[in-house]
């Protein structure tokens, strides 16, 4: 389905209003996790000031924690405790570095177990959201806990853990070897599958289904080797499907590929774009 991304356009105008800060030069996210430590933090040429509605839904604050840099240290909970791997280490104010997770990447990821759990995103009454980067090639997850107290959204705690200990390991194990190889992506694509497309010309959207030759034709650029996911509350659980929503942080209208769950391994059923 079409899916709105995380970027509002109205948020770019509070940025330029109330922030006006300068751009850094952040290398690209790869397959490390390493929790970045220094003493110094990106200097930011205004003080921003905070609209309230920045606190009601997550994505709101998520997009200025991800922009300035005085705006995020303020809103991380210090000592930050980092566990990795069971094993706790805290992170002080004059160690951390801005960390802009994914908005500057090209792409990022959702993963929803329904089309109801998308609603979620929309949820101002959430007090736990967890983003994660999910680092494919070396099988771990560097997992972000944000919880809301007092009405303010706080960075409380970095997860380093194995795809074992998360809840949607199978689906990461399975996704791994998915977007890495498109011999295993043809043995796992009901055949037909479902497609669903806009057509902007009418302004409506088209139906069909396609037959599994024809996926390399409408495959869309899937994100391989590191990948991310926004939990805003989901269970997975023994859930039959998984939405994968591959959005960009610019904003815009993302494309859903729909997995469901046969005997020991997933299939993909659906793409829409």
């Amino acid at each position: 389905m079409k899916t709105s991304c995380l970027l509002l356009p109205f948020l770019l105008l509070v940025l330029t209003a109330c922030v006006g800060e300068r751009k850094e030069a952040q290398p690209e996210a790869t397959d490390t996790l390493t929790v970045a430590t220094t003493d110094s933090v990106p200097s930011d040429s205004v003080q921003p000031v905070t609209p309230k509605h920045l606190d009601g839904l997550f994505d709101d604050f998520a997009f200025l924690f991800m922009s300035n840099s005085k705006f995020q240290q303020r809103r991380v909970r210090f000592p930050l405790p980092v566990v990795e791997d069971g094993k706790t280490h805290w992170l002080e104010k004059k160690q951390w570095r801005f960390d802009p997770l994914y908005g500057r990447s090209d792409v990022y990821t959702l993963i929803f177990d329904s089309k109801k759990a998308m609603q979620a995103q929309k949820d101002t009454s959430l007090k736990h959201v967890e983003v994660e980067w999910v680092y494919l090639t070396a099988r771990r997850v560097k997992q972000y806990v944000f919880n809301k107290t007092q009405g303010l959204w706080r960075l409380d705690s970095i997860n380093v853990h194995r795809f074992v200990d998360n809840e949607n390991s199978d689906f990461y194990e399975f996704y791994r070897q998915f977007s890495s190889s498109p011999d295993f992506q043809t043995r796992h694509i009901v055949n037909p599958f479902a497609f669903r497309t806009y057509d902007s010309d009418n302004f409506s959207h088209i139906d069909g289904t396609l037959d599994v030759q024809q996926w390399p034709d409408f495959r869309p650029d899937l994100p391989h080797g590191t990948i991310t996911n926004i939990n805003y509350g989901q269970r997975y659980g023994d859930a039959r499907h998984r939405l994968l929503v591959i959005c960009s942080p610019s904003g815009g209208m993302g494309c859903t590929l729909t997995f469901v769950r046969k005997g020991n391994t997933w299939m993909l059923e659906g793409l829409e774009n």
